[in-house]
């Protein structure tokens, strides 16, 4: 009778932890896939293809205005997102260089953070609102089209 209750013992136990490890797989293996899906999403070009997005903040298309002619193309975009303000300040900086933008200013009131870039025919403005729960950033983006330089008169 005591060898049997020793074996039972060792039985529950061995299930126990068998059942306890495939636990610990199978909830690590569905977490892993969402945390890769997560990272492998790409930051983006939304409407002008040398301002890089960055993923984390979500495009507020019912606050953004878009105009497009043949002199000009302007857009006022608004992002909104749970992130670190110098970190989305840094990140612009970054990749506005990478893209060929020339820093103009860069400019701290408060909780607002305003940056402006320039290239040949485009400007830029970036403010990040550094608001309680999530951080605002509007982009400011106007770019001359060519057609818009007035033509030589001889």
């Amino acid at each position: 009778m005591r060898s049997f209750i020793k074996i039972l013992v060792v039985m529950v136990l061995l299930s126990l932890c068998f059942g306890c490890n495939a636990m610990n797989s199978s909830s690590s293996s569905t977490t892993e896939p969402a945390r890769q899906a997560n990272y492998s999403e790409p930051d983006y070009y939304l409407d002008f293809d040398d301002i890089m997005i960055p993923k984390e903040i979500d495009y507020d298309a019912d606050d953004s205005y878009k105009l497009d002619n043949a002199k000009f193309r302007a857009a006022i975009m608004r992002f909104k997102g749970r992130v670190e303000v110098m970190e989305l300040v840094q990140y612009f900086l970054n990749n506005m260089a990478k893209d060929n933008w020339t820093l103009i200013s860069n400019n701290k009131a408060s909780a607002i953070h305003v940056l402006t870039f320039e290239k040949f025919n485009k400007s830029c403005v970036i403010q990040i609102d550094d608001s309680f729960a999530t951080a605002k950033t509007t982009i400011f983006a106007v770019e001359v089209k060519d057609s818009a330089t007035p033509a030589k008169v001889q």
